[in-house]
């Protein structure tokens, strides 16, 4: 009988992939992935069996949302191929793959949410969503449940369950939808007792990963929500990792020390009216993964490498520090530590500033073009953030080397 090794799998899922890759158009392509993916299944069989319970790689999106034809058009010919590229990474390390969704998969558009689950869904690996305000028909005002149904009917529960690796996943609605203005956010005793159930099935779990797509804290204060404490309370003394959206800003806080929040950007930039999120985030996605119960995390940026994580500007380039050389650290949180050398002399850790991103700025005032309501929206969505760090040279035309180092330990540099 033939032997499928890893190499007759990988030399299968490139040529059913890959091949011709000009002359296909992107239905074609999906079909063709589809394919490759259930000949990963039927080729790898115990391979991937006996990696499950050691790990996982989830790639997060946060708020896709299209509305119209073109926005559609740009997730699938402009975003989801880059994404496809870091899921077939993900594919050949062996560890189970999946994507998560973090609510407003759409923009009020009923009709687009199966075209971008099956958009998803062809890249081959399982596909999880939570329900956004604009997943809500906004045609059915103060009935949630009737403007929830085509969320339902797409995608399932709107409160699922399921293990990845060692990890214990549940979604949450926790938009409470009376209409397209005037939504809150909640979690009701139903979902609350639903919770409990789970959490009684799975004893042993030492980690809960609590998908919703309005965050879990609110970050003026750094505080849990009130709504938020009982889901804390009855999931107990694990970790616990809230994994939202809504905001379209990145932002990775440490709640307390077995809690953290991961508060995902928007995949799209801001809105799909600015190439870059107001809070400086490029378009990327959040990658968690998961090795011997152990996880890391980074923001990978479409088309780049997960090492690319600085952004450099030199002196004379940023407005009101035109002295100084500014860096912007991707997927920063507060355990990152950046630090810069001058012509091969340390010179220690580089002061961390927070300001408008220089990058989004210049778009909005110098190449935007909409009409004033939407101009409007682009200036005031945004917001000074504190991923950014500088220092000032002590010599002209000197060589800076800029060193960053994650909670993690691992290294990223750039040189100017």
């Amino acid at each position: 009988m033939y032997a499928y090794t890893r190499a007759n799998f990988e030399g299968a899922y490139r040529y059913f992939s890959y091949i011709c890759p000009n002359e296909l158009n992107w239905s074609t392509m999906k079909a063709l992935r589809h394919l490759a993916s259930i000949l990963t299944l039927m080729l790898l069989g115990t391979t991937i069996s006996s990696a499950q319970n050691q790990g996982f790689n989830l790639v997060v999106v946060g708020d896709p949302q299209p509305q119209t034809e073109a926005q559609i058009t740009s997730l699938e010919e402009e975003i989801i191929p880059h994404i496809a590229t870091i899921v077939d990474e993900y594919k050949a390390t062996g560890y189970p793959t999946a994507i998560l969704l973090t609510g407003d998969v759409v923009w009020d558009t009923m009709k687009f949410l199966p075209r971008v689950k099956a958009d998803f869904e062809a890249l081959g690996v399982p596909v999880y969503a939570v329900i956004g305000n604009h997943d809500h028909n906004k045609r059915h005002k103060h009935n949630q449940p009737r403007s929830e149904q085509n969320f339902i009917d797409t995608f399932g529960s709107r409160n699922t369950s399921f293990m990845l690796g060692e990890t214990l996943f549940v979604t949450f609605d926790n938009i409470d939808y009376t209409s397209f203005s005037g939504y809150g956010e909640k979690i009701d005793a139903d979902q609350l007792i639903w919770l409990a159930e789970v959490m009684e099935e799975h004893p042993d779990v030492e980690r809960v990963a609590v998908c919703m797509h309005a965050s879990a804290t609110d970050f003026r204060t750094g505080e849990l929500k009130p709504y938020i404490k009982p889901v804390v309370g009855i999931i107990g003394n694990r970790k616990i990792d809230f994994i939202t959206g809504h905001r379209h800003h990145h932002d990775t806080a440490d709640i307390s020390s077995s809690i953290v929040e991961h508060n995902v950007s928007q995949v799209n930039g801001n809105l799909w009216y600015a190439p870059i999120g107001s809070d400086g985030m490029p378009k990327g996605v959040f990658c968690i993964e998961e090795r011997d119960g152990e996880w890391q995390w980074h923001h990978q940026l479409l088309g780049k490498r997960a090492e690319d994580a600085l952004v450099a500007w030199p002196t004379g380039r940023v407005k009101d520090n035109e002295e100084y050389v500014v860096v912007k650290v991707i997927g920063w949180d507060d355990k990152w530590r950046v630090e810069w050398s001058e012509n091969g002399t340390a010179m220690g850790a580089m002061e961390q500033i927070e300001i408008l991103d220089p990058y989004y700025m210049y778009y909005v005032e110098n190449e935007a073009d909409y009409r004033p309501k939407y101009m409007k929206r682009l200036y005031r969505s945004a917001h000074p953030h504190r991923h950014y760090y500088r220092c000032r040279p002590t010599q002209e035309n000197s060589h800076i080397t800029i060193t960053a180092r994650d909670r993690f330990g691992r290294k990223y540099s750039v040189k100017m």
